[in-house]
């Protein structure tokens, strides 16, 4: 699980240029300046990267950094 929330992190550090916290897992994807392309974009990279599938409907659910590395860790391939 931590080196699926460290990728996750350095994905997002580099779409909002941004270096991030440890506590950023908990931020809103609003506090990290994360719009709706963006968490497109992030579900992209987990797609590639990990395997895991996020439909449009479960993508607009989720708040938090931490909510996707969940999602990440239980469905990676």
């Amino acid at each position: 699980m931590e080196d699926i929330r460290n990728r996750i992190i350095e994905i997002v550090e580099e779409m909002t240029q941004e270096s991030l916290s440890a506590d950023a897992l908990n931020s809103t994807f609003e506090e990290l300046g994360i719009d709706s392309l963006m968490a497109l974009e992030l579900a992209v990279h987990l797609e590639r990267e990990f395997g895991v599938q996020l439909t449009e409907g479960e993508l607009g659910t989720l708040q938090h950094l931490q909510d996707i590395v969940d999602i990440a860790d239980t469905r990676k391939e």
